[in-house]
């Protein structure tokens, strides 16, 4: 397990569509924040520790072009959990070596980092501080098929499946609510930051 440097570490989740990273994007406006979504996603690039790694226990496919199949592999990691427990056992180490890299970089007192599984993976005591985003349903399912081109079903059956948006929130120390417009949410992020930063 990693060992944080001494800084303020401050993780946002939330459950899919919830706006985590319209959180994420508000604040990198002015602080460091490290999307663990996308440290992920460079893992499984090909040459990529994360992807030679799957590829060597034919946990993955590959296409023609020799990059992984990650519609196949979101498919597999949903339907057997065994594959998705063999996948992020190998996964998440790496992920967490990054993140660690990247905060002795960091020069700021307050960093942020985007961690949609902060709690599934038991990383919370890792953390200064959680913030955890939540919206409606209605909302949240409106984001996930506009945005990120889900149909309503699949994406109901990826929220239900999650942690709820409940649990996590009594799990944080911050609870923001992305129910309203950019404005507003812009104005509760700067209040939170000036929070956190008496809390320090």
């Amino acid at each position: 397990m990693f060992k944080l440097p001494k800084k303020k570490i401050i993780g946002i989740t939330g459950t899919m569509g919830s706006g985590k990273s319209q959180v994420g994007k508000i604040l990198s406006e002015k602080y460091s924040v490290l999307d663990c979504d996308k440290v992920n996603a460079e893992l499984l690039l090909p040459n990529r520790k994360g992807f030679e790694e799957l590829k060597e226990r034919k946990l993955i496919k590959i296409d023609e072009d020799g990059y992984l199949d990650k519609k196949q592999l979101s498919f597999d990691m949903f339907q057997d959990k065994m594959i998705k427990k063999e996948v992020e056992n190998i996964l998440h180490p790496l992920i967490f070596q990054e993140m660690n890299a990247w905060i002795e970089n960091q020069k700021d007192g307050l960093v942020f980092i985007e961690m949609p599984l902060l709690f599934e993976i038991g990383a919370q005591d890792h953390f200064d501080s959680i913030w955890c985003v939540v919206t409606k349903r209605n909302i949240a399912l409106e984001r996930l098929t506009k945005y990120r081109h889900i149909d309503t079903q699949e994406a109901m059956k990826r929220i239900t499946k999650q942690m709820s948006e409940e649990k996590k929130a009594s799990l944080s120390d911050v609870v923001i609510y992305n129910n309203g417009t950019l404005k507003e949410l812009k104005q509760t992020i700067a209040q939170m930051v000036e929070r956190e930063k008496s809390w320090s």
